[in-house]
């Protein structure tokens, strides 16, 4: 496998320069503005319709709803405590702090700030509003570095020690908040809770994948032109292998290069136009470990 020198040209030209101080600093607004988009959530939209949360949140309104003399933040922060010492132990320092930021900051925004403006009347408007606002607020954190806390952090300890899924025990927790819901508000106000529940996975989902990671593999014969075009027109780089076809064998150059989704119909002309004879086929690709940039948008 040979890797062309537009490639470490283009992995040098990918290593961020920005530095650590001010990459963490940048973190830290980051969290700050998802803590205060999720105490609006949770503030003005989930809890005045009786709406639950996902996770430690859903049960921290549970006993807020019974214990008004503890804030719906302080219940949060209590409970997070355990989890966030056992999550000291097991994961990542930049996690684990920004995570702790981020539970702090929900805390304090969720106790303290209560912003009054209209809202509709509507149960299922309440829940999806609701619902939209808490995945953009984990879905930023996320992003950042961290995590809101809750059962993201016990989900991943249960993982790093025993390999079990870190959406079964989301889930398991979902499900069980769920039933607490339709227990003390009715039937009704879990189905709402349902749809809060899915419209934030939905956002989540959607923040963690705005650019979609391919892996497109070429089989041409002219690998060192296109991966050259590619470096100039893309900023991307690409590895080349030789192969040869299991019918002609004829040698060919295979080229393989991963992108966002958005560069997709860039790619697909630059091949066309380069070599119309061209194989090209393009993989999802669930993670890049490396030099990889993702498009400023």
């Amino acid at each position: 496998m040979n890797v062309s020198s537009t490639t470490r040209k283009m992995m040098n030209m990918q290593s961020s320069d920005r530095h650590p101080i001010l990459d963490m600093a940048w973190r830290f607004m980051v969290v700050i503005v998802a803590d205060f988009i999720g105490a609006i959530s949770v503030n003005n939209f989930l809890t005045p319709a009786h709406i639950l949360a996902g996770g430690v949140t859903g049960v921290a309104q549970i006993i807020h709803h019974y214990v008004r003399a503890l804030g719906l933040g302080t219940l949060f922060f209590i409970f997070n405590i355990p989890l966030f010492l056992v999550g000291l132990r097991y994961l990542g320092k930049k996690f684990i702090f920004l995570t702790g930021l981020a539970i702090v900051g929900f805390s304090v925004f969720t106790d303290v700030i209560h912003i009054h403006f209209t809202t509709p009347t509507d149960p299922l408007l309440m829940g999806l509003y609701g619902g939209v606002l808490a995945g953009a607020a984990s879905g930023i954190v996320i992003r950042a570095g961290g995590s809101m806390g809750g059962t993201d952090i016990l989900s991943l300890v249960i993982h790093r020690l025993s390999g079990r899924s870190v959406g079964s025990t989301g889930f398991i927790m979902n499900v069980i908040v769920v039933v607490l819901s339709m227990s003390v508000f009715g039937v009704p106000a879990g189905m709402y809770t349902l749809v809060s529940m899915f419209a934030t996975s939905r956002v989540v989902s959607a923040l963690m994948h705005f650019q979609q990671r391919k892996t497109a593999l070429i089989v041409t014969e002219q690998p060192e032109n296109i991966a050259k075009i590619i470096g100039e027109r893309l900023v991307r780089g690409s590895t080349i292998m030789k192969a040869s076809g299991a019918y002609t064998h004829s040698e060919r150059g295979v080229l393989l290069c991963a992108m966002t989704h958005l560069e997709m119909a860039d790619l697909k002309e630059i091949v066309l136009a380069t070599d119309p004879h061209a194989f090209m086929t393009i993989l999802d690709t669930t993670e890049v470990v490396g030099r990889f940039r993702q498009l400023k948008v």
